[in-house]
Parts: C-alpha cells; sequence; structure tokens
C-alpha cells in the first residue's frame, strides 16, 4: 500500500513537470515567434511595395513561416531567411531585424532600399549570407562589419556607400566571397584582409581606392577571383600566391599601377626625382630661346603620348596577346583537349572541361583559326568581356593567345545550358525555376544596353548560350558576335549573321543590328523555354513559326502549346500555373513583333517578368 502510494505520487510529481516544462517551452516559443513577428512588422512598416505583395500577404493572421520571402527552420520555427530580392521594394532597413536571432540568410538585391544598414544585424551571429546589391545604401560601411563571423559571402555592390573599408573586416575569417563593386569607397585597402584565408572572390572595382595593393594579401591562398579596376591604386602589384595567375582585366584602369608585362615598369623614387630635375632645368635654359622652347614642347608631347599609348586604360587589346595560361597547361588538364573534357561546340570553336591541380575548374573555349572570322571573335570576346561585370553574364578569367592558338579561360558552369535542361536532360526545370532563369538572363540583357557606357548588343542569344552555375543561376555567353553601339548609334549593320530561328527580321534579312534584337531573340527563348519546342522543330514551316503557333493559341487554347512536364491534372493549382504560363508567352509576343520600334525593351521585360513571378508566388502560397 505504501508502494502505491509513493508510486501514485511520483507520477503526478512527473505529470506536473511535464505539464508545466512543455507549458514553459510553449511560452518560450511563443515569445520568440513575437520577437520575429515584431521585427517583420517593424520591415513590413519600412517597406515601400508598389505591386503590394508585402502589405497583402504580410498579414497576422497567418504565421510568419507562411509569408512571401519568408522561410522558417524545420526545428524552432524560428525566422530563417529574408528573400525579398528582385521583388522593385523600396524603403528603408529598420533595426529592429537585428532580433532575427535565428537568421541565415538576408537577400534584398536588386530593389530601392536606401538609407544605412543599421549596426544591430552585427547582433546576428548565425548571419551567413547577405546580398544588398543594386540599392540605394548609403554612408559608411558599418565599423562593427568585423561582428559577422559565420559570414561566408557578403555583396554590397552598386550601392553609394562613401568611407574607408574597416579595417575589422579582416575577422571575417569564413568569408568566402567578398563585393564592394560599384561604390565610392575611398582610402586603402586594409591589410587585415590578409586573415581572410577562406576568401575566394573579392571585387573592390569601380571605386576611389588609393595607395598600395598590400603585398600581403599574397597569403590568400583560395584566392580565385581579385578586380580592383577603376581606382586610383598606386605601386607594384604584388606577384606571389594568387596573384602569380590574374590578368590585366584585374587592374584596369589604375594608371600608377606597376610592375607586370603588360603595365609599365616601375621606377625608383630617385630616378623619378631625377628625371624631374632634368626637365626643370631643360626648361629654363629653354627660356631664351623660342626655337629651343618649341622643339622641347614638341619632345614633351612626344613623351605624354607615348605614356598614353602605354597606360593600359587606352587599350583593351593587351588582353588579347598575353598569355598567363600556357598552351603546355590547358593541353594538360584537359588531357589533350580530348572528347571526354568536351563540353559543347560553338560556331568559331569548342569548349573543354579542365582541372587545375589545385582543384579549380575552367572552361576552356579554344577557337577553330582555320574558320573566317576566328579571329575577330577572339578578340571580339576579349574586348567585350574584358569590360563587362556583371553576376548573369560570363567570367573570363585569363586567355592564352599565340599564333597558332587561341583560347580563352572561363568560369565553368556545372549545370551546363538551358538548352540541355530543355531537350536533352531527364531532368525537368519547374516554373519557378525556368522563371528565375530567365528574369537572370533579363538581368544580364538590361546590363549589356544600359548599364555600360556604350550600348551592347548580343546578337546571337539563345539556350545554348544560357549557362547555368552551381545555383542555378543563369549566365549569358558567348559574345563572339557581339556589337558595340557607339557614338550615339542606335543601329549599325553587319554582315555577320547570328543563328536562325532566333535572329531579328532586320537583322536576318538587312544586317541591321540593334538593342531590339536582343529583344526579339529573348522573346523566342522566352517561348521556347516554356513550350519546349525550338523554333527550328520539324513541326514548323514557312507558314507555321513558334511565334504564330504560341499567337494562335492565346489566350483560350493556351494549354495546347505549354510544356505537357509542367501541368499534372491532378494538380489543384493547374490553372493558376496556366495563367502564370499564359503572361509569359504574352510578353514573349511583345518582344517579337516584326516591326522593331514596336517592341518592348529590356527594362520593359525585366520588370514584366519580375511582376508575373511576384503574381505567381502570389497565386500559389496557401
Amino acid at each position: 500500500m505504501q508502494t502505491t502510494y509513493f508510486l501514485f505520487v511520483g507520477a503526478l510529481v512527473l505529470l506536473h513537470f511535464i505539464v508545466t516544462g512543455s507549458a514553459t517551452i510553449i511560452v518560450a516559443n511563443n515569445q520568440n515567434n513575437t520577437v520575429d513577428l515584431n521585427a517583420l512588422l517593424a520591415f513590413k512598416a519600412a517597406i515601400f511595395d508598389p505591386q503590394r505583395i508585402i502589405p497583402t500577404n504580410w498579414s497576422t493572421s497567418t504565421s510568419v513561416c507562411n509569408w512571401i520571402g519568408i522561410t522558417c527552420n524545420a526545428r524552432h520555427h524560428r525566422v530563417a531567411a529574408i528573400d525579398l530580392s528582385y521583388m522593385g521594394n523600396a524603403g528603408t532597413i529598420p533595426p529592429q531585424l537585428g532580433n532575427l536571432s535565428f537568421l541565415v540568410r538576408f537577400n534584398v538585391m536588386n530593389n530601392s532600399f536606401h538609407g544605412h544598414l543599421p549596426t544591430e544585424l552585427s547582433r546576428l551571429r548565425r548571419l551567413k549570407y547577405i546580398s544588398l546589391e543594386g540599392n540605394y545604401l548609403t554612408g559608411s560601411l558599418p565599423a562593427d562589419i568585423g561582428y559577422f563571423k559565420a559570414l561566408v559571402y557578403l555583396n554590397l555592390s552598386n550601392n553609394q556607400y562613401l568611407g574607408g573599408i574597416p579595417s575589422t573586416i579582416g575577422a571575417l575569417q569564413d568569408l568566402q566571397e567578398l563585393s564592394f563593386e560599384r561604390n565610392k569607397l575611398q582610402g586603402l585597402i586594409p591589410d587585415s584582409m590578409k586573415n581572410m584565408l577562406q576568401l575566394r572572390h573579392l571585387d573592390l572595382s569601380f571605386n576611389h581606392l588609393e595607395g598600395e595593393i598590400p603585398n600581403s594579401l599574397q597569403v590568400l591562398s583560395n584566392l580565385q577571383y581579385f578586380n580592383v579596376s577603376y581606382n586610383r591604386l598606386r605601386g607594384p602589384i604584388p606577384h606571389g600566391g594568387p596573384f602569380a595567375n590574374f590578368t590585366n582585366l584585374s587592374f584596369l584602369s589604375n594608371e600608377a599601377l606597376c610592375g607586370t608585362p603588360w603595365l609599365q615598369p616601375c621606377t625608383s623614387t630617385f630616378e623619378h626625382e631625377s628625371r624631374k630635375k632634368r626637365i626643370v632645368m631643360i626648361v629654363l635654359l629653354a627660356s631664351g630661346s623660342i626655337i629651343l622652347a618649341l622643339v622641347i614642347s614638341i619632345f614633351l608631347m612626344r613623351l605624354k603620348l607615348r605614356k598614353k599609348i602605354l597606360a593600359p586604360t587606352q587599350n583593351l587589346r593587351p588582353m588579347a596577346t598575353f598569355e598567363r595560361a600556357s598552351f603546355h597547361e590547358l593541353r594538360q588538364i584537359t588531357n589533350g583537349f580530348s572528347e571526354s573534357n568536351l563540353l559543347g561546340s560553338g560556331s568559331f570553336g569548342s569548349v573543354y572541361k579542365g582541372i587545375r591541380e589545385n582543384g579549380m575548374v575552367w572552361a576552356i573555349k579554344v577557337f577553330d583559326l582555320q574558320l573566317e572570322g576566328a579571329f575577330k571573335s577572339f578578340d571580339r570576346e576579349c574586348e567585350i568581356l574584358s569590360c563587362l561585370r556583371h553576376r548573369n553574364l560570363t567570367r573570363v578569367i585569363t586567355a592564352c593567345s599565340n599564333l597558332d592558338f587561341k583560347a580563352l579561360v572561363l568560369e565553368y558552369m556545372p549545370n551546363g545550358s538551358l538548352e540541355k535542361w530543355l531537350h536533352v536532360n531527364h531532368h525537368v526545370l519547374s516554373i519557378m525555376q525556368r522563371l528565375d532563369i530567365t528574369i537572370d538572363v533579363a538581368c544580364g540583357l538590361e546590363y549589356l544596353h544600359y548599364g555600360y557606357s556604350t550600348p551592347i548588343v548580343h546578337c546571337d542569344l539563345k539556350p545554348s548560350n544560357i549557362l547555368l552555375d552551381q545555383d542555378m543561376v543563369g549566365h549569358v555567353c558567348d559574345f563572339g558576335i557581339a556589337k558595340l553601339l557607339g557614338d550615339g548609334e542606335s543601329v549599325v549593320q553587319t554582315k555577320t549573321l547570328a543563328t536562325f530561328g532566333y535572329i531579328a527580321p532586320e537583322y536576318g534579312l538587312e544586317g541591321l543590328v540593334s538593342t531590339s534584337c536582343d529583344v526579339y531573340s529573348f522573346g523566342i527563348t522566352l517561348m521556347e523555354t516554356f513550350t519546349k519546342r525550338k523554333p527550328k522543330d520539324e513541326m514548323f514551316t514557312e507558314e507555321l513559326s513558334l511565334r504564330r503557333w504560341v499567337q494562335d493559341c492565346l489566350p483560350d487554347s493556351v494549354i495546347q502549346v505549354i510544356d505537357v512536364d509542367l501541368l499534372h491534372p491532378e494538380d489543384g493549382l493547374v490553372q493558376k500555373k496556366i495563367n502564370c504560363i499564359s503572361s509569359v508567352l504574352q510578353l514573349g509576343l511583345s518582344c517579337t513583333t516584326d516591326a522593331p520600334e514596336e517592341r518592348i525593351n529590356m527594362k520593359e521585360v525585366l520588370r514584366a517578368l519580375q511582376k508575373i513571378k511576384l503574381q505567381f508566388i502570389k497565386d500559389i502560397t496557401p
């Protein structure tokens, strides 16, 4: 009887502990969820959303884990990711986001956020990924930037940051990718960056940085990409460690840099001062003679002209004749350019996969010099790619050029081309993946047309020229027949034709090239991506083209042209998917009118695609 009594009491105590303990956990979770909710509501109040998606969807009547752009972790149901990229939002980033203690990813790239980055974000010790690229953020970089100890990715490019790079940045010892490109940063490159031993990608281009490149950065053995072009740097370029692999593309438009095979040699301070004194003496002696003064003036003009010719910023051609990756090395890492390493073939050559001793993977585009136009194509790709910097364009790493061999070493894209995913691979791209890829391509084309000082026309856009990286991000490649529209030109004439089926009528008939030609090619690519029909499919004839087929089926019979892999009768979202794809195909038709002046431009295309994506997210969100 006594034993039974103690067992009964023990059970009651245990039950009490379980109930009260569970209640404590529930209360704690509710409090934590309230913290996340309040932080996001503060963010909502700071956002201006012209599409009215955030004000409508971010409702307290549903869990924050179901809000658009919000992802929660499975274990704690806490906010782990905020992704509002490409949504056209404006506003500020409130300090309350610093309370999202489980936040791992924060991405608001390509919006219109302004103001300062709040220092409270430095409390987010789990934060690994920050992308604020393409906004209007101002002020100085936060001095406590080194507190983001867990960061592996930080992109603040294309903003309006001022001041210097804080020395505390060296504390980010796990950081792998860092970009401050296209800001207004000044001062020196911090020596403390030598501590960032995991760094693979460093882009400080298009700023106002001064001083020398620290020699200490030679210890960054993992660094694969380095770019300080278009700054005010001076002095010798480091030549050890990863700098042995960097070409002039990493240092463009820094006239005072020296000490490489493609820049002027470095001279000592003594030699520099001696030269100055000699010039002063000559000028003094010349003061009594008009003829002598004239001779000296001519000499100085020739000296200035000579310096101008030597300056790398005046001529981007050295890249096309400068060999940093030897033929022997490229041959070795591709197993003698064997078919087993062949990634694909294009109009002027073939692309091979090469794996270096350090594990870095390259895509090596070897030009077939027996083909007419191959030399010109190589020079044009060097010229174009040396100028361009955009996440949706393929990146050139270096080049190899001699009399009988020319190759470009490009960033390797492990997921191949969009064409293979549409027509070869057994995997099926979802609607969202296809939307994201086409938005990536539209971003790249918009940059070509409007983001560079001279409009650039790609001239040969098609799925085989759209490559996908490890994250399935789209990159436009193959600039072999691209055209630059200089001196206010909107149209140029060419005899070089692109791929039939994707080529605009005025291009094919008269050789007239403009940015509208790329819009036409994009429209055809858009239709192919969602119908899975090539413009040269055997079903099409002179009377029936891909465009005509889509046009005849819109809007009432659109289901007849949609890729069958995208629609399943048992899916309750079929109609919403049809509505989304119908909007995409209608956009494709707007891109492919016969008259170029009636086509929309790439800015309008990009905005329309982003709007379609946001509406689709809204429609399929419970």
